[in-house]
């Protein structure tokens, strides 16, 4: 009878392994035009960065814990100003790193960015291949906002891994 109860409590209670079934990251892009400023947050699975990361010869990041490397912070900035970037009129943007947070459930992080001092942009292509190189249904969600209004929601993926938006 034991461990007929052992059994259906272990089938019940879900596990948690760290592991997730669905491929995807978010990026969040506001244009204050008062300002001029393009501000940029990207938010990623650490276990998908991680091995991402690991592709480059990068490994034991441990990303979001006590032993976190000490360059974290610069192979996760160069990792993903080589996936993402955005232009305008042709003319490649510089993002600048500002840093990260882990999210509430410590599953992922949000890498923050900015490109300052951007007069007058009224078109902006973006190109996301985040985490693309490790999963073939890989989706990567884009929010556009401009001055704080929800202007464009798009979902990018391996067939199609950029945007253009003009408003």
């Amino acid at each position: 009878m034991i461990l007929l109860f052992l059994f259906f409590v272990v089938k019940l209670i879900p596990i948690h392994s760290g592991v997730h079934d669905f491929h995807v990251s978010r990026c969040e892009i506001n244009y204050e035009t008062k300002t001029d400023d393009v501000q940029i947050a990207v938010h990623i699975f650490i276990d998908d960065l991680e091995n991402a990361l690991k592709l480059t010869g990068i490994q034991n990041l441990y990303i979001g814990t006590a032993k976190e490397h000490m360059k974290a912070d610069d192979y996760i900035n160069k990792y993903v100003q080589s996936k993402f970037y955005m232009t305008t009129t042709g003319k490649q943007l510089k993002l600048q790193y500002l840093g990260k947070e882990l999210s509430e459930d410590a599953m992922a992080v949000w890498c923050y960015f900015e490109i300052p001092d951007n007069k007058n942009i009224r078109e902006l292509r973006i190109d996301n291949k985040i985490l693309m190189e490790l999963f073939n249904d890989q989706k990567n969600i884009i929010d556009f906002t401009i001055n704080n209004k929800k202007k464009y929601f798009t979902i990018v993926d391996a067939k199609k891994s950029f945007i253009e938006y003009k408003w």
